[in-house]
């Protein structure tokens, strides 16, 4: 008569665990989001004049400066190098700026900027960059405020980005929509045209990451079948009950509905069969009972944190009589009729107890057997997400998960005020894939210039980082026998760049300074235009052509020769080039990290590129899903 529910659960730990890594995610864009076209059909400029400068913006410059170079003072006085950084930098002179409200000198502020655009290695980190743009955005205006040219200057801003909309219209790429970024941020520290900015960005500041995620792809590391025998001893309402138990169920995921976090559930839904028997004097009562359990634990996760919430745990018991002894030469009959009645009157609160038991257990191991892993993942999610991606500058300015019935959606926008994100709605996701992602050029060109603007990387470094994580150098980053070490000097602007067009991409490398041993060679842009082709049920990128390797700005075959030390410098980087740039890029199938590992390697069924600047992909499961069967559960007595 009595059923408990005990014994261990690392499915539930493991699906915690496994829903916390899933935070990397983001946000839902604007419904409101103006369209290019129709931008361009409307004059941008006649509906707002050249404003003067108020004290008030002057001052919120001034405190945006302070602000950035207390993060930065910070990042200096851990450095053995920060005394020597302040004084390239001229500190004095930043901390008077700062301080001065509307008294700033915008010819100081401009002196101060180009020392963070000297290109010097460590300028690129993220408390530099921050201080650069605050010292540019209060120079904007404060030459807006105090400039005799400022009105004509604003009017030539908003000419060049009537200008951009329209060919960005007119094309439908985002090359076209290149000075766009720039534009709105220089009108935005000035303090110009809020209106005409605000529209603009709405057109250009769509999502451009999207992550869905099917619920049986993450829960062919969850779901399990529960089948399990065990002993029951138990003690109810006075009397030992002795017995066996056998508990078949299911753990599962399921994702819960919600539009502005991921909620999702580990359920438990489970039934245990129990044969026992107890005795008290010289009666013993053969019994068979039924008791379903359901426990569910909710996990959820949004921009800022993984949290759950406690147990919910239900039980339900019935049993019936399958037998009375009694252990008496006389009076059977009335003995056996006694315990009858008697058992009719006990039965109700004997499973009531047996209910509440049951209840308690579940709701007890499924929080024992989750809190490690939810604290963990919480933990990890500061650690490992969102503070290094802080430091960095690449935590997404929008961000937000969300669930559906069947998706884990992801949605980010990664896009500085003087970037812009997407402009258009990304293609659709193949309804038939558990995984499918959706990237627009500008997420990883926007992380590319964050990330390497500007910056020297060398061949030692590359080595030095591989082998900090465990890693092999890739051939085409090695050195030949008779070659010497290199580095490379990446451009401000673009440094990486990806353009996608109809079923092809494109991708530019773009430096500013080569060196190889002793040598230095001048800028160089190296490009490579692959096409999306279906190849033996697989897809595969194949290289259009050579890799491209010229100045910048060089156009081949118009009447220009290269240098000497151009023409050296190509036959280098071809060879190195040649082999990151491979003719043929066969699409392996996606291996899975972790606890998912079993449901790949997932085979890539769409690979669509488009001239609006958007590329998706999907997965498809490997094989039908099979939950595996673990002795995991089991309904006993303590």
């Amino acid at each position: 008569m009595a059923s408990l529910f005990s014994g261990r659960m690392p499915q539930a730990a493991r699906a915690a665990s496994l829903v916390g890594a899933l935070v990397t995610a983001a946000a839902i864009g604007s419904a409101t989001a103006a369209d290019l076209a129709t931008l361009a059909g409307n004059p941008l400029g006649t509906a707002e004049t050249f404003r003067p400068v108020s004290d008030g913006k002057l001052a919120s410059s001034a405190a945006t400066l302070r602000g950035a170079l207390g993060s930065l003072a910070r990042l200096l006085a851990r450095s053995p190098s920060g005394a020597d950084w302040k004084k390239y930098l001229d500190w004095p002179a930043l901390e008077a700026q700062a301080s001065s409200g509307s008294n700033a000198d915008p010819a100081t502020l401009r002196r101060l900027q180009k020392l963070f655009d000297a290109g010097e290695n460590g300028l690129e980190m993220h408390q530099f960059v921050a201080v650069r743009r605050a010292v540019a955005a209060y120079a904007e205006a404060a030459e807006a405020a105090k400039s005799p040219e400022a009105q004509a200057t604003y009017a030539q801003r908003l000419d060049k980005l009537a200008a951009a909309v329209a060919a960005g219209a007119a094309t439908g790429t985002t090359d076209a929509l290149d000075p766009v970024g720039p534009l709105l941020a220089k009108l935005a520290d000035s303090g110009q045209a809020p209106g005409v900015v605000a529209r603009v960005r709405s057109a250009v500041d769509r999502p451009n990451l999207y992550l869905d995620i099917d619920e049986s792809l993450l829960g062919s590391a969850v779901n399990r079948v529960v089948d399990e025998r065990a002993p029951i001893n138990d003690t109810v309402l006075g009397t030992r009950i002795r017995g066996n138990g056998h508990t078949t169920g299911l753990v599962l995921l399921d994702f819960v509905p919600a539009l502005d976090r991921a909620i999702v559930d580990i359920a438990l839904d489970a039934t245990n069969h129990s044969d026992t028997r107890g005795s008290q004097g010289p009666v013993t009562v053969h019994t068979y009972g039924t008791t379903k359990v359901d426990a569910r634990k909710r996990i959820m996760i949004d921009d800022e944190r993984v949290s759950a919430l406690p147990v919910e745990a239900h039980a339900a018991t019935s049993t019936r009589t399958a037998g009375i002894g009694v252990n008496k030469r006389f009076g059977k009959n009335l003995i056996r009729k006694i315990a009858s009645k008697k058992i009719a009157e006990m039965r109700p609160k004997a499973e009531a107890i047996s209910e509440r038991k049951a209840r308690e257990r579940v709701r007890q191991q499924f929080d024992t057997q989750t809190a490690g892993a939810i604290s963990q993942a919480q933990a990890d999610y500061q650690a490992k997400f969102r503070r290094p991606l802080m430091e960095r500058g690449w935590y997404p300015e929008m961000l937000q998960l969300n669930t559906s019935d069947s998706r884990l959606s992801v949605v980010a926008r990664k896009a500085l005020t003087d970037q812009i994100a997407a402009f258009s709605s990304p293609p659709a996701v193949d309804p038939d894939a558990v995984m499918a992602a959706r990237v627009h050029e500008t997420l990883v060109n926007n992380v590319a210039e964050i990330t390497l603007g500007g910056r020297t990387i060398t061949q030692q470094f590359v080595e030095e980082q591989i082998k900090k994580n465990n890693g092999t150098l890739p051939e085409a980053l090695g050195n030949d026998a008779d070659q010497a070490p290199w580095s490379i000097t990446f451009a401000k602007r673009k440094p990486v760049e990806l353009d996608a067009d109809e079923a092809r991409v494109k991708m530019t490398v773009r430096g500013t300074k080569f060196t190889s041993g002793d040598r230095e060679f001048p800028a160089m842009d190296i490009w490579a235009a692959y096409r999306i082709e279906p190849a033996d049920g697989r897809i595969r990128l194949v290289r259009d052509g050579d890799v491209q390797i010229y100045p910048p700005g060089f156009v081949p075959g118009g009447g220009e020769k290269l240098t000497v030390a151009e023409t050296s410098l190509r036959r280098i980087l071809q060879k190195r080039f040649g082999k990151v740039f491979k003719e043929v890029v066969d699409v392996e199938p996606l291996k899975m990290p972790g606890q998912l590992a079993g449901a790949g390697p997932l085979p890539m069924e769409q690979l669509v590129a488009r001239k609006d600047g958007w590329v998706a992909a999907g997965w498809r499961k490997k094989d039908p899903v099979i939950y595996a069967s673990e002795p995991t559960l089991a309904f006993l007595a303590p």
